[in-house]
């Protein structure tokens, strides 16, 4: 019985060991990751374009002091495939690949990778696919030269690149009745415009005025208002990730209350 127990205890320790362990090892690159997203909104955006024949490559860069600390490409080769590249004194530190298995005509299940760099070379790479892949030496070689030759080319590019700029985008306005509130993962706001179509808008970070209807959605149902919005792109993990959204900003009520 004594034994089981000390076995049993040993064995969670060493679990809880491994995990800690795994955890640990990738801490500093979270931390970056996290950084860089928290103030994107603050740094310079840019955009260019890379050309490696036979491809293309759609850049938006975000710099630093003159120094790019985030990078998104695409390409037209990849389809629907993103890669995100999080960048330490201009080299990759933590980079996170998504893909689309299948054909062109027929996409199959959406793969998500995760490399870590130390030292200049990737020490870590996490996959979602199915069947799990088995990596080889020569495997994280190839894929560490891949990612640090393109990504030294897209900073070259992004410095020379176009300011995209960071202001809000315009916001638009649409008259309509106001028909409730939808709730899910997020809450969005319904309503029939005056043309007779149903739209909808993600609530995210509205004025009082939206607040206001959030605490008695009921009693204004069948309200005329004045909605403003706008589109922009956010981060909507149950959806995948980023995305471009329509978001009210704030409703004002037309005619008598």
């Amino acid at each position: 019985m004594k034994t089981s127990l000390v076995l049993h205890t040993v064995a969670s320790f060493l679990a809880f060991s491994v995990v800690t362990n795994a955890q640990s090892d990738t801490a500093h690159h979270r931390a970056v990751y996290n950084a860089i997203n928290a103030k994107e909104d603050s740094l310079k955006k840019v955009t260019a374009t890379h050309k490696d024949e036979p491809t293309v490559f759609a850049l938006t860069g975000w710099l630093e002091g003159g120094e790019v600390k985030k990078i998104v490409a695409k390409s037209g080769d990849d389809g629907d495939g993103v890669t995100e590249y999080y960048l330490e004194g201009g080299m990759p530190l933590f980079v996170f690949n998504t893909y689309s298995k299948g054909s062109a005509s027929k996409a199959g299940a959406r793969v998500e990778e995760r490399l870590y760099f130390k030292d200049g070379s990737i020490f870590k790479w996490l996959t979602n696919e199915k069947p799990a892949p088995v990596f080889h030496g020569e495997d994280y070689q190839a894929t560490t030269e891949l990612y640090t030759t393109n990504c030294e080319a897209f900073v070259a590019a992004l410095k020379n690149g176009k300011t995209a700029g960071n202001a809000k985008a315009a916001a638009k306005l649409t008259d309509g009745v106001f028909l409730g509130i939808e709730e899910g993962d997020y809450a969005h706001w319904n309503m029939r415009t005056v043309a007779g179509d149903e739209v909808s808008y993600f609530i995210l970070k509205p004025d009082a005025s939206v607040d206001k209807v959030l605490e008695q959605p009921k009693a204004f149902i069948g309200k005329k208002c004045r909605v403003t919005w706008k589109k922009s792109t956010e981060n909507i993990p149950e959806a995948g990730g980023k995305m471009e959204i329509e978001q009210i900003l704030s409703v004002e009520w037309l005619g008598k209350k």
